[in-house]
């Protein structure tokens, strides 16, 4: 709603409401309170505009532009060649490193809030000696961090303490069914391939396998007299 039907809705009853019923099927006003509110409503209505803009683009996930960039100056991110996505990226690895202890804890959150996700989408595993692997659901991350999971994954070394060695892996599910029918004779052949699309990742798959096996009942029951 905007302030020029606000400011008309103040009036007493004995105003007349055209003017109301105009401006909301966004027609001019016919009289000169009217014209007046109107004037003076709509230099609220940007006023309003502008200001939801800057409280929205105070969110850095939602800055774009020079906007963007000042912020990262701020923090002495330069932009230089990066992209907006990038650029963000970028600033929240500098601030979440001016903070970090460089703990398991401390990486585990860093990468949630890099990627996009909850803390507990991320899974740990810790290799001996000073080793960190980080294991995240491809299916949880939007488009956009598709594109820059790369980048993030060699900015995250900025986070962990020095001397731990870091990796960072994609983890893809895949579910299915199969009937198996008691009381028949049934050899069953699973084989699954999994060829992961470049040199530099782990594949580690689970394959669980329910078997039942076959059995004959004997069920007696006598009636007698009572």
């Amino acid at each position: 709603m905007s302030f020029a039907i606000k400011m008309l809705e103040m009036l007493t009853s004995s105003y007349n409401r055209t003017d109301m019923q105009r401006l909301e099927e966004n027609q001019m006003p016919q009289t000169n309170i009217g014209k007046l509110f109107s004037l003076a409503g709509w230099g609220f209505d940007i006023i309003k505009d502008q200001t939801e803009k800057v409280k929205l683009w105070d969110n850095i996930d939602v800055m774009q532009g020079s906007a963007l960039t000042r912020y990262g100056e701020s923090f002495g991110v330069p932009r230089g060649e990066a992209s907006d996505e990038i650029l963000r990226i970028m600033i929240k690895v500098k601030t979440i490193a001016m903070l970090a202890s460089g703990d398991l804890d401390t990486i585990i959150l860093s990468a949630a809030t890099l990627f996009g996700v909850t803390a507990a989408d991320v899974k740990t595993e810790e290799i001996y000696p000073a080793k960190v692997y980080l294991y995240i659901d491809e299916d949880k991350l939007d488009e956009e961090h598709k594109r820059v999971a790369e980048t993030i994954a060699g900015l995250m070394s900025r986070i962990k303490a020095s001397g731990i060695g870091i990796r960072i892996f994609y983890q893809t599910y895949f579910g299915g069914a199969e009937n198996l029918y008691i009381m028949s004779m049934r050899s069953n052949h699973i084989k699954i391939t999994a060829s992961p699309d470049a040199t530099n990742k782990k594949i580690r798959v689970d394959v669980g396998i329910k078997v039942a096996l076959p059995r004959l009942e004997h069920l007696q029951i006598t009636y007698g007299a009572n």
